[in-house]
């Protein structure tokens, strides 16, 4: 593990006020910053998350133990930075205004959507397999992106990742893989129109979708991309399993 050191500040020798509440670590920082960047998270995923940013090794397969994150969670609550919500059988942490402001993110506070919990959570398991250390990989979220569109019309995505800049592509410096989370079939014109309105310099899209979608939307979007001239390069994968994380039900919330 990278070593987190345990305090925000470096002025470890300045005394703090007896009543300044609790100091926040690194590792909440980071920790926030992902649980704000995501919308929310269940706390298995948050396990994983505190997991990958612990200073110690961690015992139970690279994630904290329940009651190590319910303290944490417990921490944050007291400190006004987050709060639970008990939702679909799971129990989710979501950001306030302070706990956002404090990780660095202009952003509002997420007001949960039901129907949408099970995609925000599937992304949140897909940023894990591919982000191993969490803010460290480059990842873009999806609130980020749509901070970035401002006024623009492309299609909006689960999440991008810097890619290696194709060959012919001149004067661009910088290129990106897209990701898509896909938990059900979407009509062949959507799935056009998404690929024509792909956001600036994407080299590539990877969607990651349940076992029962892979065959068909593999078929849909090859399809799709020989109508566009064979670009951009798309790939579907199997969404990942993460150790000690597991998904909704399909009935747990549809995108």
């Amino acid at each position: 593990m990278v070593p987190v050191p345990e305090v925000l500040s470096p002025r470890r020798t300045r005394t703090r006020p007896w009543d300044a509440g609790p100091e926040a670590t690194l590792r909440d920082l980071a920790a926030l910053r992902f649980v704000g960047e995501q919308y929310a998270a269940r706390l298995d995923v948050l396990a994983v998350v505190l997991g990958r940013l612990s200073p110690a090794a961690v015992r139970d397969a690279g994630r904290l133990g329940d009651r190590t994150v319910r303290q944490r969670v417990e921490r944050w609550e007291a400190a006004g930075w987050a709060e639970r919500r008990r939702m679909l059988g799971h129990t989710w942490v979501l950001a306030t205004r302070a706990g956002l402001r404090l990780a660095g993110l202009e952003l509002d506070p997420w007001t949960p959507a039901l129907d949408r919990l099970a995609h925000h959570h599937a992304a949140a398991v897909v940023r894990l397999h591919r982000e191993p250390m969490p803010g460290q990989g480059g990842w873009l979220s999806e609130r980020e992106l749509w901070r970035r569109r401002g006024r623009a019309s492309w299609h909006m995505v689960d999440g991008a990742l810097p890619a290696p800049v194709p060959a012919g592509w001149q004067g661009i410096s910088e290129a990106w893989e897209l990701v898509e989370v896909e938990l059900t079939h979407k009509a062949r014109p959507r799935v056009v129109a998404a690929l024509k309105t792909r956001p600036p310099r994407t080299a590539a899209i990877t969607y990651y979708v349940p076992a029962a979608l892979h065959a068909a939307l593999s078929t849909q979007l090859a399809s799709v991309v020989r109508e566009l001239g064979g670009r951009p390069e798309v790939t579907v994968e199997l969404l990942p399993q993460v150790p000690g994380v597991t998904y909704l039900p399909a009935g747990g919330g549809a995108p």
